[in-house]
């Protein structure tokens, strides 16, 4: 199959070469030489095939266990599952390369289509891009030829063979691909000098990177909870940092394009803006993947030898869009973006300038271990920097956001009895934390009262628009970040936890809750922990997976939550203590190490983890090499899966006068229990319990953060489908939806602080 991995480096070739020659006919398209726009519709059509062939090979190669392929080899294996063999695919570096150009060469050909006089422009940037990754994966390609032939794959890490994992990575690759788009409209507006309408044409592209790119937010956050057992959702990680920086942007962007279809205010910023949330995509794209992270963030993939190419392609898009901006900076005059402070547009334009803050301080957080890099103390910030710099922007955003329905536009308060509900709101909210005894602390009232005010107000304006038969769905997406505001602090800042030593087969009572270790179960891939946990009246069985993954050390602990409406019950394994004294017949030997017993000498050398199709037993044999009398035998005792059931094969030594079976293994430090039988073993004794040590925890509130956070990303969705409707309702009629003044291509209106009509 080598012959397909050299097709799979031909494809990436082409695609390169297909799209340069796109980028030279489309700019002679742009300089009028309009003969040449079907040359530059075919180039692209031809890197874009190749684009997507070179995909598929690359799946192909997955499906079919070409270990000789090395990226094939390092993130998949046979027994794992067709949708864990498709995850492989961006399981790492060189794979998430290809789908981001994958995603964004099949949406050219939607921009293509529907770009209309903007098609030239923004062809040539979005081919701009798309052959810097290329270049990327020429340099490091996903059909690179391993050096040593493997018979089996090293296989996903465990913590990757999620479900999250199927759908997260696509789903954020997709909002990252998505950003380049506005980003090709602003810069075709700039050399065209069209300043007005490209932000319309844009807006939709927009929408749906915010929407993509924060639903995949969502999803590493749960990912994260269900998976990792700390406890958290969000962890201000650089790399988590890099993909929620672009999302700020783009959030502020959403709005500055809002002020600039009502006011004509914010163009240069609008501009501006929507080129810092596609820098911001490719300045995380270095930070997670060159390596400059490994020492601060868990996420963070190795140096590949691309940074020059990865820095390149951020200084190349950085310049070239400042480089138009500045040029064009005189001629851009924008109209106020609003003509009183006492005026929605106000409130809106302060909005954006509080988001940008807030995107500003967390890229300076994230950037921190790169701008320390060359001192004698390279340093990462801490959580307390985020908490003390985003907990005020949050509470700024929360602020506005319940102002905002009771002003106009242009001037004045619409709804007074709206602005004197939501003081009072605030007030009460306040009041009955101190009254309670809840909280004393500044910061945090402000917080919660700022978040119920915000609920109350944006849900009436819902129920209002809901009766009205024009539901708002911007509005809904307020209501739902004050809901997942709430959510997220009251999880965080009520959480009762403790950390809980449990003898095996012994009651513990600990937090109102009667925990027992009740049992140990192998498995194929490691170890599962029972704990039954009991309140009096809703009993459960935390199962909590001990996985050692192939190929590496130590050992993957995953925690076990318990779902309840109002609150979640999160069991996190802590550690797992094997009695240090081993029974009669009972071995604990770590890879490489001996032990006697009898005139017997046990060496454990390796696990040998077979198995294989979906449905069919998988095995754990544990090589041994037994000594006695001057010989040595190699024997293989075996650990057999089938679905739920295990079983155990002993194998024999010294022509059947003994016989070891594997009763257990330790991931942790690479161990295996072993229980030796025949007429050499002793008497049984009383065997010391092994003991887990778990961290249980209680988090009030915390379905009420993923709930809240859905309705954002819904409001988003349905905010795209309501526009699309009134658009096509629009066109049936022959009227534009939201009619602009005619635009020149040189400036627009000067300067003025006239409320608009």
């Amino acid at each position: 199959m080598n012959s397909l991995a050299h097709l799979g480096n031909f494809f990436i070739i082409g695609a390169a070469v297909c799209s340069s020659l796109s980028i030279i006919f489309y700019i002679l398209v742009w300089r009028g030489k309009e003969s040449y726009r079907n040359l530059a519709r075919s180039f692209y059509s031809f890197s874009a095939s190749f684009v997507v062939v070179a995909l598929l090979t690359l799946v192909y190669l997955i499906f079919k266990h070409d270990f000789s392929v090395a990226y094939v080899y390092s993130y998949s294996a046979t027994d794992l599952p067709w949708f864990y063999l498709l995850a492989s695919l961006w399981g790492g570096q060189e794979g998430t390369f290809l789908l981001w150009i994958f995603y964004a060469s099949l949406m050219g050909f939607v921009l293509m289509r529907t770009a209309k006089s903007y098609e030239k422009g923004t062809m040539v940037f979005l081919n701009m891009f798309i052959l810097s990754v290329l270049m990327i994966i020429i340099k490091k390609s996903p059909f690179e030829i391993s050096p040593v032939f493997h018979a089996e794959g090293a296989s996903l890490n465990p913590l990757l063979q999620n479900f999250w994992m199927t759908i997260h990575p696509p789903i954020m690759f997709l909002g990252f691909a998505t950003a380049v788009f506005p980003f090709c409209f602003a810069l075709t507006a700039l050399v065209d000098r069209t300043y007005v309408k490209w932000a319309e044409a844009a807006r939709r592209w927009t929408m749906f990177a915010w929407a993509a790119l924060g639903t995949s937010l969502v999803m590493g956050g749960y990912w994260a909870y269900v998976t990792l057992g700390w406890g958290g959702f969000w962890a201000w990680d650089p790399v988590e940092n890099s993909s929620f920086i672009p999302w700020i942007f783009l959030t502020a962007q959403v709005h500055s394009l809002f002020i600039r279809r009502q006011r004509r205010g914010l163009l240069r910023f609008s501009i501006f803006v929507t080129m810092l949330s596609f820098w911001a995509v490719t300045y995380g794209t270095f930070l997670t993947r060159s390596g400059v992270l490994a020492d601060f963030s868990v996420h963070s993939f190795v140096d590949l030898g691309i940074n020059q190419f990865l820095i390149g392609s951020v200084i190349f898009f950085v310049v070239l869009g400042l480089s138009l901006l500045v040029y064009r900076w005189r001629d851009i005059r924008p109209e106020a973006s609003y003509s009183t402070v006492v005026s929605r547009s106000y409130i809106v334009t302060l909005g954006v300038v509080v988001l940008f803050v807030g995107g500003v301080l967390v890229l300076l957080g994230t950037s921190s271990p790169l701008l320390t890099r060359f001192t004698d103390h390279p340093s990462a910030v801490g959580l307390p920097y985020y908490f003390s710099t985003m907990t005020p922007v949050a509470i700024a955003v929360m602020v506005l956001l319940t102002l905002f329905p009771a002003f106009r536009w242009n001037k004045g308060l619409s709804r007074p009895g709206m602005l004197m509900l939501s003081g009072g709101a605030f007030l009460i909210t306040i009041a009955a934390l101190l009254i309670a005894g809840v909280t004393y602390k500044i910061i945090y009232l402000l917080f919660f009262g700022s978040a119920i005010s915000c609920l109350l107000t944006n849900a009436l304006v819902i129920v209002q628009s809901w009766r009205k038969g024009d539901v708002q769905w911007g509005y809904l997406a307020h209501v739902g970040l004050a809901l997942a505001m709430i959510g997220a602090a009251v999880s965080a800042g009520f959480e009762r936890k403790q950390t809980i030593r449990l003898p095996e087969g012994e009651k513990v009572a600990a937090m109102g809750y009667n925990l027992t270790f009740a049992s140990l179960e192998n498995t194929p891939k490691g170890f599962d922990c029972h704990v039954k946990i009991d309140d009096g009246s809703h009993p459960f069985m935390a199962v909590l997976h001990h996985e050692f993954p192939r190929n590496a050390k130590g050992v993957m602990r995953k925690p076990h939550v318990e779902k309840y409406l109002a609150y979640d019950v999160y069991v996190a394994p802590v550690n797992f203590e094997q009695p240090e004294d081993d029974g009669p017949g009972q071995l604990t030997i770590q890879k490489g190490k001996s032990k006697e017993l009898d005139k017997y000498n046990f060496t454990f050398q390796d696990f040998e983890i077979t198995g294989h199709q979906e449905n069919e037993p998988t095995s754990v044999v544990a090589v041994l090499k037994v000594n006695h009398d001057g010989q040595t035998e190699m024997v293989r005792p075996k650990l057999t899966v089938t679905g739920k059931d295990v079983s155990e094969t002993p194998a024999s030594f010294d022509s059947d006068r003994g016989s070891v079976m594997i009763s257990g293994v330790d991931p942790s430090n690479e161990s295996v229990l072993l229980q030796v039988s025949g007429d050499f073993i002793g008497a049984p004794q009383i065997v010391q319990a092994a003991t887990l040590t778990i961290e249980l925890s209680q988090k009030p509130l915390i379905n009420l953060f993923w709930f809240g956070a859905m309705i954002v990303f819904l409001s988003g969705i349905l905010s795209m489908r309501e526009r699309r409707r009134r658009r096509s309702e629009a066109a049936a009629e022959d009227v534009l939806p939201e009619a602009e003044p005619v635009e020149e291509t040189t400036v627009v209106a000067p300067v003025t602080s006239r409320a608009l009509n």
